[in-house]
């Protein structure tokens, strides 16, 4: 395998438009693992940019299920995401590896005002409000650090990541709260 240069891919502005258009791509993938199962359950689902599932009244093993397929899906982009970064250095891969963990970390921080999906199934699994999000997040956070070390992204890289990041959080919430159901 050839040496790579240290950040190689990890700058410019098609790197940072990759990081903004990757959020949506997050976010559509997450929302989709819920509407899925929603979906498979027999429910009728719902899906916007922010949030999806059932518009029927569930089972609470149902809300747990469906709960619980977004960061499943979150999980599996990670994972996939990691292998990529891993087998073939790729950039683009590590943008995704970033947004598991940079989505899973930001809902954890809501679930101050609002519980997650993490969260919630935490609480109805009897470990309490914060068990479920921080192994989550940890572990996440963890497949970062490891994809970051293959690519040795420098701390100003990941500064600017979770600065477009934010706002590209910032414009799926608004967005969500502006888009008609």
């Amino acid at each position: 395998m050839q040496k790579m240069r240290a950040g190689r891919g990890l700058t410019g502005a098609g790197f940072y438009g990759l990081v903004f258009v990757a959020g949506f791509i997050t976010f559509a993938l997450h929302e989709g693992g819920h509407w899925l199962a929603a979906n498979l359950l027999g429910h009728e689902p719902f899906f916007s940019l922010n949030s999806a599932g059932t518009r029927s009244v569930v089972t609470p093993a149902h809300h747990a299920i469906i709960s619980a397929a977004g960061p499943a899906v979150t999980m599996v982009q990670a994972l996939i995401a990691l292998a990529l970064v891993q087998m073939r250095a790729s950039p683009a891969a590590w943008v995704f590896l970033f947004w598991a963990a940079f989505m899973r970390f930001m809902a954890t921080v809501i679930s101050l005002f609002n519980p997650n999906d993490e969260a919630r199934i935490s609480e109805w699994l009897g470990w309490g409000l914060w068990t479920l999000p921080v192994i989550v997040t940890g572990a996440l956070f963890v497949l970062l650090a490891v994809g970051s070390r293959r690519l040795r992204v420098s701390w100003k890289t990941l500064a600017l990541t979770w600065v477009v990041a934010s706002v590209a959080v910032s414009a799926v919430v608004g967005l969500d709260m502006i888009i008609p159901r």
